[in-house]
C-alpha cells in the first residue's frame, strides 16, 4: 500500500470539506490531507474518506503540535482504534461523525444534567 492516497479520497474529502478546512472553516483550496490516525497504520482505513481531513496549513500544523487538545476533539485518533468512524471531530458547526463514503453525520450534543445549586436565604 501506498504512502499516497488514492486521488479519488481526496477528492472526496476535499468536496466533504467544500474546499474549506474542516476545523477553522476557512476557504483552503489548497488545503492539507490530514490522516486522523497514522498512515504507518495499514488497513482498509489508512486512506478511507473516515481516516482523513482537510485543513488549512495553520490548522494542520496546530493539531500537529498539540496532539493531545488535537486528540480531545478527534483530529488525531489512537493507532489502537480500529474504526476511525467511531471517533467523532468536533468542529465550529458541531460534532461530526466521518463517514467511509465520504458522508457527514452531524451529532447533537449530549445535554447532562447538571447540579442545581441551592440558593441561599
Amino acid at each position: 500500500m501506498s504512502n499516497n492516497p488514492p486521488l479519488t479520497a481526496r477528492d472526496t474529502v476535499r468536496r466533504r470539506a467544500h474546499h474549506r478546512c474542516e476545523r477553522c472553516l476557512v476557504p483552503a483550496p489548497n488545503g492539507h490531507l490530514h490522516h486522523r490516525r497514522s498512515w504507518s497504520v495499514r488497513d482498509p482505513h489508512t486512506h478511507c474518506p473516515c481516516n482523513m481531513v482537510w485543513l488549512c496549513g495553520a490548522c494542520h500544523v496546530d493539531v500537529h503540535g498539540h496532539p493531545f487538545d488535537a486528540a480531545k476533539s478527534g483530529w488525531i485518533v489512537s493507532r489502537h482504534v480500529i474504526l476511525p468512524t467511531s471517533i467523532t471531530v468536533h468542529t465550529p458547526l458541531g460534532e461530526r461523525a466521518l463517514g467511509c463514503d465520504g458522508t457527514v453525520v452531524f451529532r447533537a450534543a449530549e445535554f447532562s444534567p447538571t447540579e442545581v445549586e441551592k440558593e441561599q436565604p
